[in-house]
């Protein structure tokens, strides 16, 4: 395990804000963009369609979205895997309201059915990350919930499925929760395979559960890390928001 002076130490891209940590972490000789949300001094929101009902698809156009009603984006990412009519694929709550139900399915392909998936979810406050049935028996009701999979890490143990040498490398993002409650979100600079995404957060991170949200079409708007991706065409986005100062 890292200490934590190492954890926290100060790398180039670093910035601590109330609230929001952002830093570019080396790895296993990759870059790992990670943005820390602390839940006591933000919120985290999920978003999807405008109320027109379209989609807000990119960060960009999420962020245009924002400004029109005073709002600031100060960070965003893509919030998990979606089916090919532009729906999540799992569950998805947002504002306490599920716009999509749990997706307890034990077929189908793809990283989302790769056994155990699991929740992200925010209930009261509080972040956590459980296995799909763990959920459903915690008979939760969220403020915000994303269903995705598989899960990187599940109680401190890395995927039983993940092969260290495997050569299915992509860019990836997940979430995590840190051992002071903090929501985590990490990318990948560059490709790498889902045992050393999941290690990162393991032995990095120092988190203990961990979802995977989505490969190759995972990006970050993070301006506190100079980074403001455009985006793809997503359906779930989280983002921390804020109201933007007057002019």
């Amino acid at each position: 395990m890292i200490p934590l002076l190492l954890i926290f130490s100060i790398t180039p891209g670093w910035t601590d804000a109330e609230g929001l940590r952002c830093e570019s972490l080396q790895f296993k000789q990759t870059g790992f963009d990670t943005v820390w949300v602390d839940l006591t001094d933000r919120s985290l929101q999920l978003f999807w369609k405008h109320p027109d009902g379209a989609r807000h698809q990119t960060f960009l156009n999420l962020k245009a979205f924002l400004e029109e009603s005073g709002k600031k984006l100060l960070f965003a990412t893509n919030s998990g895997i979606y089916a090919e009519d532009y729906t999540p694929l799992g569950l998805h709550v947002e504002n306490g309201e599920i716009l999509r139900r749990l997706n307890k399915s034990k077929g189908g392909k793809g990283n989302f059915s790769m056994k155990p998936n699991g929740v992200f979810f925010i209930d009261n406050g509080k972040a956590k990350i459980l296995e799909t049935s763990e959920y459903e028996a915690q008979e939760a009701t969220p403020d915000l919930a994303v269903q995705s999979g598989p899960l990187l890490l599940r109680k401190g143990e890395i995927h039983p499925k993940f092969n260290e040498g495997s050569d299915s490398v992509y860019v990836r993002n997940g979430v995590g929760v840190d051992p002071e409650g903090k929501v985590v979100f990490a990318i990948s600079q560059k490709p790498v395979n889902l045992f050393t995404f999941a290690s990162y957060f393991r032995d990095r991170l120092g988190c203990k559960d961990a979802l995977y949200l989505d490969g190759a079409l995972s990006g970050m708007y993070a301006p506190c890390l100079g980074r403001e991706d455009i985006g793809f065409n997503y359906v779930g986005i989280l983002a921390v928001v804020e109201d933007a100062s007057p002019d």
